[in-house]
């Protein structure tokens, strides 16, 4: 088959003394008629001597890793090629889960041996026009299988990466996995313990969100299928999730996935500080940052408030900015609730209601100022109680009126 590429990449394969292949998921695509991945390219070449033989071609060469011989090809025109250099990644025998050592091979069939699955391990060379094929991985992509390059053994012993990746391509690809391979992913799944926190929350994004990847193959709840088999094989405490298995509901239905599945976690695990979990497994087993898990705790810790039926004015000063997105998840566990909230929310729009202490006409400064015997440590609690008293409406949000206000209540605190 001939594959659609650039007439630079053309360009650029005629310039290579050897052969130059597209190489994985842009070929895995084509094959299947679905949304086409970016362009990885290959060869014998190490990437000094790319660098050497682009150089006076208009190509823009950028060295990623001289150990694993990786780097960025691109056009003036802005399009760009992930390029290798054939390798072979050398194990030690102790399980750890880099290679120990990388060596930089000519041998397109040996570089074969280090790709994962039989699926992305095509190789089509763009000058002679024609598909490698050396682990019948057309044949796999016809049926529709995930299956191992070598040995599941030699494939997944070593990278929990890998493992994580085959659940995400079975819901993404709609696949089924090979049993043997399935039964040795489940074998090292404890591999999985030692991924990055990001690498973690990148993988069961995609999991999650993977019914909208290709559009073409796209299948309401395909997340389902990696997330029943991480139940059936009791794999999320391994991900820091206090639960064997998590009963999944919200994951269903709502929009934002990775909201769902946070609420089936909680709803699952029960804990006694909602914040104080979520701090912990976004944190520590999913390596957000501090501004994203804060976004996330005040997201949920809103949606719980909610079917709490917290009044009103407490709930709005801590989780108006956010509530758009709370809405979002709480319309689908009570549309009274989600109506009674969304109902207050439009009128402090409506009526220009003030709801956070930043949009007070009086600062710490002031209250230095005009009240030298207050300690800085107080200051919190005065604000809130003026800001209590605007939203009230006993108390307009006037600079000259806030003083004379902090000066009443002082009487009293």
């Amino acid at each position: 088959m001939q594959m659609e590429l650039s007439k630079e990449l053309k360009r650029l394969a005629n310039l290579f003394p050897c052969p130059l292949y597209v190489v994985g998921g842009y070929i895995r695509n084509a094959l299947l008629n679905i949304e086409l991945e970016d362009i990885d390219i290959c060869s014998s070449l190490k990437v000094e001597q790319v660098e050497e033989l682009l150089k006076g071609s208009g190509f823009i060469c950028k060295i990623k890793s001289k150990t694993l011989g990786s780097m960025l090809i691109s056009t003036p025109k802005g399009e760009s090629f992930e390029y290798t250099c054939f390798r072979r990644d050398i194990y030690p025998n102790n399980g750890q889960h880099q290679p120990d050592k990388v060596e930089f091979i000519t041998s397109v069939e040996e570089d074969a041996k280090r790709r994962d699955f039989t699926c992305n391990s095509l190789y089509y060379d763009i000058k002679d026009d024609k598909i490698l094929d050396f682990y019948n991985g057309i044949e796999d992509i016809q049926k529709r299988v995930l299956r191992c390059v070598e040995t599941p053994e030699e494939v997944l012993a070593h990278d929990g990466v890998r493992i994580l990746r085959l659940f995400r391509f079975q819901c993404e690809l709609n696949f089924k996995i090979e049993k043997q391979t399935y039964q040795t992913a489940i074998k090292y799944a404890h591999n999985m313990r030692d991924i990055s926190g990001e690498k973690v929350i990148y993988e069961i994004t995609r999991i999650l969100h993977s019914p909208t990847k290709y559009k073409s193959l796209a299948k309401r709840n395909s997340f389902m299928m990696a997330l029943r088999q991480f139940n059936k094989e009791k794999l999320w405490p391994i991900f820091g999730i206090d639960c064997p298995k998590i009963k999944f509901k919200m994951v269903k239905k709502v929009k934002r996935k990775s909201f769902g599945f946070l609420i089936d976690v909680i709803d699952t695990v029960n804990p006694i500080s909602i914040s104080y979990y979520l701090n912990l497994i976004l944190t520590n087993s999913f390596g957000m940052n501090k501004k994203m898990v804060e976004k996330y705790i005040n997201i949920l810790s809103g949606y719980y408030e909610a079917l709490n039926r917290l009044q009103n004015k407490p709930y709005f000063f801590k989780y108006f900015n956010n509530f758009p997105d709370i809405y979002e998840l709480l319309v689908y566990k009570s549309k009274y609730l989600a109506s009674k909230y969304m109902f207050f929310y439009k009128y402090i729009i409506q009526h220009k209601l003030i709801i956070s202490v930043k949009d007070l006409k009086i600062t710490g400064e002031d209250l230095k100022v005009h009240f030298p015997q207050v300690k800085p440590n107080r200051y919190k609690a005065i604000f809130e109680s003026l800001l209590s008293d605007i939203f009230d409406g006993t108390l307009n949000n006037n600079k000259k009126e806030l003083i004379s206000a902090v000066e009443n209540k002082l009487k009293y605190l």
